[in-house]
Parts: structure tokens; sequence; C-alpha cells
């Protein structure tokens, strides 16, 4: 399956939900277009970051929240080269929230300051949980005292489930509507195409020959590539080989650039070249004397 879809391993959990607190750094702020089963809630408490969401741009700084709901594509980048990054993302299974809240709803962020003070409060105490148990996790020394302690936060983490429960019915939930099941169908339709660009994107494609697989004109996919996906379909494209050069060189740094370029769908290594300094400000040698 290609990686563009994360599976919802976590729906069985006792406790359905992922916490990560993030710290990034420059050109490590990146997260490729992809979609989930899961209901995504992003917190921004340093620096910047722009998201893409269903084909929109957002910047986001600290205090702004960003929801991504079930299936719907998004992704992330730094603004610049020179920006960090830190924030809390909290997934909750789709099966548990349709569970409690019906599978009617979608989610938004709320327009008044105080619901998404609430909302913010929330989402900061699953962060705070998330490194206390990091925390203990790294105390090996009082085995006892740690699996108490590790009970008493998984009780907090479930409290503070339902409360984000309570936040969502009372202030961000929206009920489905007939141009929202349009906007699915039209996303479903999206993920094919990428799914096929992630599986061909070795090969020589290019915007014409996907059009014809999907029996669309060039610039009928090329209009719906960019209103979703916020980019174009050669930019996309072109991150998606980039990106996948990027992780050989991680595990290879002595590969030879000129196979790793064709391996990866650029034409020659000088089209490998020209793109990765233009994302990095740097040729791939110069790159891998950092890392």
């Amino acid at each position: 399956m290609p990686e563009l879809y994360e599976t919802e391993e976590f729906t069985r959990d006792q406790i359905p939900i992922r916490i990560f607190n993030h710290y990034f750094e420059g050109k490590d702020i990146f997260t490729p277009a992809h979609w989930h089963q899961n209901v995504e809630f992003n917190l921004t408490t340093g620096g910047r970051i722009q998201h893409m969401v269903d084909g929109e741009l957002l910047e986001h700084q600290p205090g702004d929240v960003v929801i991504v709901n079930s299936g719907v594509l998004h992704s992330n980048h730094w603004i610049a080269p020179t920006d960090y990054f830190e924030g809390v993302t909290v997934q909750v299974s789709k099966a548990f929230l349709d569970q409690w809240l019906t599978s009617r709803l979608s989610f938004q962020v709320p327009d008044k300051a105080y619901e998404r003070e609430e909302l913010i409060a929330v989402l900061l105490k699953f962060g705070q949980l998330k490194s206390q148990l990091c925390d203990d996790d790294n105390r090996y020394d009082e085995a006892d005292k740690n699996e108490a302690m590790t009970q008493l936060i998984q009780l907090q983490l479930m409290a503070t489930l339902f409360q984000l429960l309570s936040v969502l019915k009372a202030y961000c939930s929206v009920e489905k509507t007939l141009d929202h099941q349009r906007d699915i169908r039209s996303s479903e339709t999206l993920k094919e195409i990428v799914n096929y660009i992630d599986g061909h994107y070795q090969e020589t494609i290019s915007l014409a020959s996907v059009a014809v697989a999907f029996h669309y004109t060039p610039a009928y996919l090329s209009r719906i590539f960019k209103s979703r996906m916020g980019m174009k379909f050669h930019d996309y494209l072109q991150y998606k080989r980039l990106h996948s050069c990027i992780s050989v060189m991680r595990n290879h740094p002595d590969r030879q650039l000129a196979a790793l370029a064709l391996d990866n769908g650029f034409p020659n290594v000088k089209s490998f070249i020209e793109t990765f300094k233009k994302h990095f400000d740097c040729t791939p040698s110069e790159w891998l004397k950092k890392e």
C-alpha cells in the first residue's frame, strides 16, 4: 500500500489516541501529503509552520489550531529555512468519535476566542501528560512507583479525552452537508491520482500521461490537483522524487548521484541537483556533509 495513507492502528487501544510533542528546525519541518482515518488536532506552541489542509494553505503562529478531519489530505512545510516549530498533535480514533458523537459530524476550529481557549487548554493538557509518560518511562530504578504513576497518567488521559469530546460537541461540531459529500467524492478521486503518482514516480510520467490514465484532460487534472493539494502537479511529483532520493541518501551516502537520480524518476543528474538546490539551498554533496 502506498505510504500516502496512514493506518489507524491504535483504534482498538484502551485509550484510542496518539499524542506527539514536536520540535523541528529549518527544513526538517516537512511532512508530505497524506491522510488517515483518525481526526487530527494540531496546536502550534512556538515558531511557525505552513499547513496544507484539503488544498488550503494555512500559516500558523503560536496559539493557532488546525483540525484535520478524517480522510482529508494534508501536509506541512517550513515557511523559511531559518524557522523552527514547536507544537502538539493529538490524533483521535474516528471509530471512538463516531461512537460518542455520531458519524454525521465533522469538526472545525471555533470562531469565538473563549471557545478556542478551551480547545487549546485540552490540547496542552494532552501534551503535558505525554511528557510525563515519557519522563516516567525513563525512571528505571523505581518500577513499582513507575507503574502506579503510569496508571494515574492513563486515567488523566482518559479524563482529558472525554473533556475533548465535550469541547468538540459544544463548540466544534458541524453537520455534514451534501456539499461535504461532494467534497469527499472529489477527495477520493484525488487520492487515487496521488496514489498513482506515488506508485509510478520512478517512471517517466507527466501531467499528460496521468490525465490519460484517469480519462481527464491535462487542463482539468491540473486545476483539480492545484485546488485540492495546494500545489501544482509538477511540484508534487518533484517533491515525491526528491524526498525519495533523500531517504536513500541518508541510508546509503556513497550512492552515485546519477544512479540515484535515474532510479527515482529524474531524467538526469542535472535535473536532480537543480531541484535539490531549489529546495535546500545547497547541492546534494554539500547536504551530505552536514548530515
